[in-house]
């Protein structure tokens, strides 16, 4: 059900809205046709920067990009059309060797160190010793996106992102994972 959920933003991005909480260390990643797009709360995030992309959907994977302009203005009409969307928005070009040519909803990350799979989960390292999680879960009508500083999920996400859809979904979420980040 939750890749479905997933599909559907997909297909109706326009109808999709985010609201974010949480550090200037993640985004949210979506493409707007073949235009695959970031948004980030960043405002120092640059053209030029690297930054791994977690798709959040089990099995978990993570491809690296480079952010780009946005010269044809198509990621400004998937911001607009997301509504809600905050921050810079950027092209994402991925690296050939990750780059599969699907578009998907995901997690951007500023700053990794290091990224591994453990148990068919990305673990990233962003500073020293923090390392990070990340779920993804539905509510009613919309999809959660959060990041947490340990395996098990519990108290308050150090991320977290809101995609209404705009229609039911089944939901999945329990209700920690709905929390905004502190």
């Amino acid at each position: 059900m939750r890749r479905l959920a997933w599909l559907a933003c997909l297909a109706m991005l326009p109808q999709c809205a985010m609201a974010h909480g949480g550090g200037d260390r993640f985004g949210v990643a979506g493409s707007r046709g073949a235009q695959r797009c970031a948004a980030l709360q960043a405002a120092d995030a640059q053209a030029g920067e690297r930054v791994a992309v977690v798709d959040p959907n089990p099995p978990q994977r993570v491809r690296w990009a480079r952010l780009e302009p946005d010269a044809t203005g198509a990621c400004a009409a998937w911001q607009a059309a997301a509504a809600d969307l905050p921050g810079r928005v950027f092209v994402l070009r991925f690296a050939p060797a990750t780059d599969d040519g699907a578009g998907s909803i995901g997690i951007v990350v500023r700053g990794a160190k290091r990224i591994a799979l453990e148990h068919a989960k990305a673990v990233v390292r962003i500073d020293g010793d923090t390392t990070l999680r990340f779920r993804s879960c539905t509510s009613s009508e919309g999809l959660h996106l959060s990041a947490w500083p340990s395996a098990k999920v519990a108290g308050w996400p150090s991320w977290h992102a809101y995609v209404y859809l705009g229609y039911d979904v089944e939901p999945t979420c329990s209700e920690v994972e709905t929390r905004d980040a502190r």
